[in-house]
């Protein structure tokens, strides 16, 4: 096969690496790696393989399940059957934080984390931050730890924690001291059929919450009253006709500032990007 020097010195770069890490057949690693990521030696066999992925995406796989990865606000995310798929949707959330002003060393959560899309993505965009990503469900929190240790650097303060979010004694060590609360919770009402590659092939935990879709939702809001700090903020995506359930939510907490953002831009044919946003007044406890 044929090269360019990039790709001569990265694999130069990789069997040393491997070496290094007393990979006990380095070089056979090598190869598997290559041949996955930089060109494919046997073409018959890379041909069998998309008319197998082909077969399995016609039968309603979810492409992310199939490939083994997403692409997500610049970041490449590993995940795979029995973890939640990030969406592009919930890039509004940082769009939003990127015009909000937080303090240096603001500690965030990033609840119902999943494969941790949101937290990391955040931790990239604002490496001052001190990010935890929590996640209860045993699958999706080996892929979350798996993510924040390919992707996390020493400018990035990210860690996780595997917690259940209606179980407030397990976040009592963080009572009054985070700045910014987000999640993607599941929303969707028991009631609602959605397309196979959701209903059938994701984890029921991760899409389903109660009969309007809002249980964990609430237990979500409740919990942030107790963590957050004076003035900080809750950020919570949903569907677009939970928009005033979520504001009344909020209201019902006397959270203010709320309000509920659309993003057109990150929409697509499956539902549109929305979230509702609130800050804790001083004085609520």
């Amino acid at each position: 096969m044929s090269l360019g020097k990039y790709e001569e010195e990265a694999i130069i770069l990789a069997r040393a690496q491997l070496e290094a890490a007393d990979i006990w057949d380095p070089e056979g690693d090598l190869n598997s790696l290559v041949d996955r990521f930089i060109v494919r030696s046997d073409k018959q066999r890379a041909l069998n393989e998309f008319t197998l992925a082909v077969s399995e995406r016609c039968s309603r796989i979810p492409l992310g399940h199939i490939l083994g990865t997403v692409e997500f606000d610049e970041l490449q995310l590993v995940i795979g059957s029995g973890v939640f798929i990030p969406r592009p949707h919930s890039i509004v959330i940082h769009k939003w934080l990127d015009g909000t002003e937080l303090a240096t060393g603001t500690r965030v959560l990033d609840l119902c984390a999943g494969s941790g899309a949101i937290g990391l993505a955040i931790a990239r965009r604002r490496p001052d931050l001190n990010v935890t990503c929590v996640e209860f469900e045993e699958v999706a929190f080996s892929y979350l730890k798996r993510n924040i240790n390919r992707l996390s650097t020493k400018q990035m303060h990210i860690d996780a924690l595997q917690a259940d979010v209606r179980d407030k004694n397990a976040f009592a060590h963080l009572s009054h001291k985070v700045g910014l609360i987000v999640a993607n919770p599941p929303y969707v009402p028991q009631h609602i059929q959605l397309q196979p590659e959701w209903s059938e092939h994701h984890p029921t935990t991760a899409v389903y919450s109660g009969t309007d879709g809002l249980d964990l939702t609430r237990q979500i809001t409740a919990l942030a009253i107790m963590l957050l700090t004076p003035d900080g903020w809750l950020v919570i995506e949903h569907g677009e006709d939970q928009a005033n359930a979520i504001r009344d939510l909020f209201e019902k907490y006397q959270l203010t500032e709320v309000r509920t953002v659309i993003d057109r831009d990150a929409s697509d044919i499956t539902g549109r990007s929305v979230m509702t946003v609130g800050r804790l007044l001083n004085n609520v406890r």
